[in-house]
């Protein structure tokens, strides 16, 4: 398999000299230009080695390392930057980077520090390289089990988000296609972090996809038949909150369950709506009786359904992010697309944050209601 290199680097003429030159050396390269996609990327793909700008858009390549590190990455990482003080580097190497090459650069320096970093990592981990790899690919895996694809319905414009506080995480969100112009829409936050939780959330995926086109508008059996494979699988501990619904395009009107989960956002003109849970978490109790809702959605309507990890958010103060922020957000972004008020959201939890680091799932679906 060949070595994977992320290069994250915002000059267009320095991005392109790294990648023809590393692929001349038979390197899989991948070029990012800003450092918020860097993280994201970096969480659910695999690479062998980063080599990162500091001076990039979102977030700098000193944040960069630092929210990697902090979230248990042990790819290594050659800092590229213009700033020689001795200060940057020592600042570089602190939080984590496992090289400090000023520009201009030697390319052949360059690549005979890379080949020294890729060898020393693989003497040095042995076993544990493998373990990485083999954690990386699961985040791979569970990243292909997001939706690939949008279905088309002409009322709604919707987007997901998910970006696991470890490699893999327990949250999930979906979209389903069914018949008579109906959307299905999951966001469910399973017990538990990390590669058991993930486990339990790929069963979920598969449970509630395949009893959906089955059970169409009648999101109480598809959600007794979640419940029924978590309470039988998994043990007393294990659970799932989950938000499902089913939105008819040529009606605006939602069906849905809540079990358990955060109530979601519905921002309307001065109106605030809560679509609050009435049955507990699937997997705790054996024969669950979940209760269908009705919501009649108006053009204009934003959208938001949401894990706890968006809520619950904690900066250094110890201070959630609340569903106050939330809707606040919702409320100023009339005539926004669903994509510009995910990214309003993200850039509220940013600053919310203030790089205090990520202790959970954040997952959720915007939507705008046409």
């Amino acid at each position: 398999m060949m070595t994977r290199i992320l290069v994250v680097e915002d000059e267009p003429d320095i991005a392109l000299g790294l990648e023809q030159d590393l692929r001349l050396d038979g390197y899989d390269v991948e070029v990012l230009t800003d450092g918020q996609s860097a993280v994201e990327r970096a969480a659910t793909a695999s690479f062998d080695l980063i080599l990162l700008d500091v001076m990039l858009p979102s977030k700098d390549g000193f944040t960069v390392c630092r929210e990697l590190r902090r979230a248990g990455s042990h790819t290594p990482i050659i800092v590229l930057t213009a700033r020689d003080q001795e200060a940057d580097k020592v600042q570089g190497l602190e939080l984590g980077a496992d090289d400090y090459v000023t520009k201009p650069f030697s390319p052949t320096e360059l690549r005979a520090r890379i080949r020294s970093i890729l060898r020393h990592r693989k003497e040095w981990l042995g076993d544990g390289d493998r373990f990485d790899r083999e954690l990386r690919t699961a985040a791979e895996v569970q990243h292909r089990l997001f939706p690939q694809t949008r279905p088309p319905t002409t009322t709604l414009d919707y987007v997901g988000y998910c970006q696991p506080a470890l490699r893999v995480g327990g949250d999930y969100y979906d979209y389903l296609e069914l018949p008579d112009d109906r959307l299905g829409l999951v966001v469910a936050d399973v017990s538990g972090k990390g590669v058991s939780a993930a486990l339990v959330m790929a069963s979920l995926h598969g449970c509630i996809r395949s009893n959906a086109v089955r059970y169409g508008e009648r999101c109480d059996q598809v959600m007794k038949m979640a419940n029924a494979l978590l309470h039988e699988a998994t043990d007393a501990c294990r659970y799932a909150t989950v938000f499902y619904g089913v939105y008819s395009a040529p009606t605006r009107e939602l069906l849905y369950v809540n079990a358990g989960h955060p109530a979601p956002i519905v921002a309307r003109r001065e109106e605030v709506l809560n679509l609050e849970s009435d049955c507990p978490p699937i997997g705790l109790f054996d024969g669950l009786v979940p209760q269908v809702r009705r919501v009649q959605l108006q053009a204009g309507d934003r959208v938001l359904i949401f894990s706890d990890g968006l809520s619950e958010a904690m900066n250094s103060a110890s201070e959630e992010f609340g569903t106050a922020r939330a809707t606040r957000v919702l409320q100023e972004s009339a005539g926004a697309s669903a994509a510009d008020l995910r990214d309003a959201l993200l850039a509220a939890l940013r600053l919310h944050a203030d790089g205090h680091p990520q202790s959970d799932d954040v997952t959720f679906i915007t939507g705008v209601v046409r």
